[in-house]
């Protein structure tokens, strides 16, 4: 789900009992190959809410998340962050961490 605005993001995490929030920025190679990544990863834990946007677009997203690196991956369980990774993800990394998070959350 893309999100358009701060108040979009916020709600999103908010109303999903397990978010995660991927925040990417124009011309960023990492973003566009690890999004799809993350998406099919998302898609394969029907617990898990997957929501992106883009910094240049809700700039208000780098302030409120301290995203200052493209991608910011953040992980929110009942509205409270869990883990964030950033730039350089290992995707076999990030799917055990967000394993470990929806074990507990269950």
């Amino acid at each position: 789900m893309q999100l358009h605005s701060m108040e979009a993001a916020e709600r999103f995490i908010n109303e999903n009992q397990l978010a995660v929030l991927f925040i990417s920025s124009p011309g960023c190679s990492v973003c566009e190959a690890l999004l799809p990544r993350i998406r099919e990863l998302a898609a394969s834990q029907p617990d898990v809410q997957l929501g992106y946007t883009d910094a240049s677009e809700v700039q208000e997203v780098v302030g409120r998340f301290m995203a200052f690196g493209a991608p910011t991956i953040l992980v929110f369980a009942e509205g409270k962050e869990q883990f964030r990774e950033g730039r350089f993800v290992r995707l076999e990394d990030f799917a055990e961490k967000l394993k470990k998070i929806i074990s507990l959350i269950k």
